[in-house]
């Protein structure tokens, strides 16, 4: 980490335009912020509207976390710069788990762009590791986490590391996600 803060950058294969809806429309960003939980809601419009300051390609939510769109031959690229630590004293002891935290969410957005544009996401959660029995495409690597497309998920997408599982699924009906749900192995 630097005294700039950790900066975080990922490349999104769709026009800056679109991406650009994906933080400033609720709906759309449910297609890729954090997973389903009663609080979600809540936590969206807390984050990105209530806290949310915007010029029409740069995002600064809670005065400091920046989020900067740029059109680039690829699609468009997306540079989150987060504020130094001890510029939210009351978050430091989380500035590691929010850091991990967007890195999960921003692939799980390029991940909504590239595979299931414009379809409505359902997700599973588990606060730790779980085996799911299923393997995929690679679609990230970070120092923490691994991304994984898997095909039989709508394809959806499978983001493992240390602190958690989240299963992203599009289109899928609570019977198929209690499925998912059931075939998880808890780590012993």
């Amino acid at each position: 980490m630097s005294d700039e803060g950790v900066r975080i950058e990922i490349t999104v294969a769709a026009p800056v335009e679109l991406v650009w809806e994906s933080f400033r429309d609720k709906e759309k960003v449910r297609h890729w912020h954090g997973w389903d939980a009663p609080e979600l809601e809540a936590e969206i419009d807390h984050i990105f509207f209530q806290n949310a300051e915007e010029d029409g390609t740069t995002l600064v939510v809670h005065g400091h976390d920046t989020f900067e769109l740029t059109p680039v031959p690829e699609g468009t690229r997306i540079v989150l710069t987060r504020a130094p630590k001890g510029t939210s004293p009351e978050w430091d002891d989380y500035y590691g788990e929010i850091t991990e935290g967007w890195i999960t969410f921003l692939h799980q957005l390029k991940f909504a762009h590239e595979y299931q544009p414009g379809r409505t996401r359902r997700t599973l959660f588990w606060p730790h590791p779980v085996d799911l029995g299923v393997s995929g495409k690679p679609f990230f690597e970070s120092t923490h986490q691994h991304g994984v497309v898997v095909e039989e998920f709508g394809p959806g997408l499978v983001i493992t590391s240390p602190q958690l599982t989240v299963v992203t699924t599009y289109g899928f009906s609570d019977e198929q996600l209690e499925a998912v749900r059931a075939q998880a192995v808890e780590p012993k």
